[in-house]
C-alpha cells in the first residue's frame, strides 16, 4: 500500500512539474516574440518620413493585447489620426485602427510585419465595407514606406521652444510653431502684457486642442467639454472674443 501511495505521489509530482514547465515555455515563447524577435519595448516608436509623407506608430501598452497611436499624413491627402488595438502572431501585428479624418470616425484593419527593427505595412483585398481584410493569409508586405524603430525620447530631443519648435502629442512629431494659425498673447489682470506668445493647435474635429506654452518643449492636450470649452487639469481654453486660456481660473493668455 505504501508503495502504491509513493508511486502515485511521484506521478503527480512529475505531472505538476511538466505543467509548470509547459507554462514557463509558453511564457518564454511569448517573451521571445515580444522581447527578442520583435524587440518591442514600452514605449516603442516607429516612423517613416520622406519630407512629404509621414507615418508614425507608437506602442503605449505592451502585452497579449497591443495598443498604441497611429498617424498617417500623406501629401495632398487627408490626415488620419487615431489609435489601434491588436495582437501579434508570427511577427505580424494585426490590429483594429480607429481613426479620425475630416471629423469622421472610422475603423479598419491594419497589418504590420516586423523585420528586425522595422515595420512593413501589409496590404490586401478588403471586404465590401473596407473595414477588414478578406484573407489575412494573403497580405502583401512590400511597402515602400518602412517604419523604422526609434527611441521615443529621442523624437523629442532637439524639438525646443527656443528654436521655434515643440513636440505635439496630437501629431506625434516635432512641429514648427510659426505654422500654427492660432496664437495667444500673455495677459495680466485681463490685459495684454509683454512676453512670449503661446500657440494652439486643434484636431480636425475640434474635439481636442493642444496648447504650446513658452519655454515648454511639449504640448498640453485639452479635451472638449462643452461648446467652445476645452479642459485639461487646471487649464481651460475658452472661445471668447477669440480664445482665452485660463490657469486655475486666471486668464493667462488670450488672442
Amino acid at each position: 500500500m505504501k508503495k502504491i501511495i509513493t508511486l502515485s505521489f511521484v506521478i503527480l509530482t512529475m505531472i505538476s512539474c511538466r505543467n509548470r514547465d509547459s507554462k514557463t515555455e509558453n511564457r518564454n515563447a511569448f517573451e521571445e516574440i515580444t522581447g527578442k524577435t520583435v524587440t518591442f519595448s514600452e514605449p516603442a516608436c516607429y516612423a517613416y518620413n520622406d519630407g512629404n509623407n509621414h507615418i508614425s506608430l507608437e506602442f503605449t501598452d505592451i502585452g497579449p493585447t497591443l495598443k498604441g497611436n497611429l498617424t498617417y499624413a500623406f501629401a495632398e491627402k487627408d490626415k488620419n489620426t487615431g489609435t489601434f488595438v491588436g495582437q501579434l502572431k508570427d511577427n505580424v501585428l494585426l490590429a483594429d485602427y480607429t481613426f479620425q479624418s475630416e471629423g469622421v470616425t472610422s475603423v479598419r484593419q491594419v497589418a504590420f510585419k516586423v523585420s528586425k527593427d522595422t515595420l512593413i505595412e501589409g496590404y490586401g483585398d478588403m471586404n465590401a465595407e473596407g473595414t477588414a481584410f478578406k484573407d489575412i493569409k494573403h497580405l502583401n508586405f512590400t511597402s515602400t514606406m518602412p517604419l523604422v524603430k526609434g527611441d521615443c525620447a529621442e523624437k523629442k530631443q532637439g524639438c525646443l521652444f527656443e528654436d521655434g519648435k515643440s513636440y505635439s502629442e496630437l501629431e506625434q512629431r516635432c512641429i514648427t510653431l510659426a505654422t500654427l494659425k492660432t496664437t495667444l498673447n500673455p495677459l495680466k489682470d485681463g490685459a495684454r502684457t509683454e512676453g512670449k506668445q503661446a500657440y494652439v493647435y486643434f484636431s480636425s474635429d475640434n474635439s481636442k486642442a493642444e496648447v504650446f506654452l513658452p519655454n515648454s518643449n511639449n504640448g498640453i492636450v485639452l479635451e472638449k467639454k462643452g461648446e467652445g470649452n476645452w479642459v485639461s487639469g487646471n487649464y481651460i481654453l475658452m472661445a471668447w472674443k477669440g480664445y482665452v486660456l485660463q490657469d486655475k481660473g486666471v486668464a493667462v493668455y488670450g488672442g
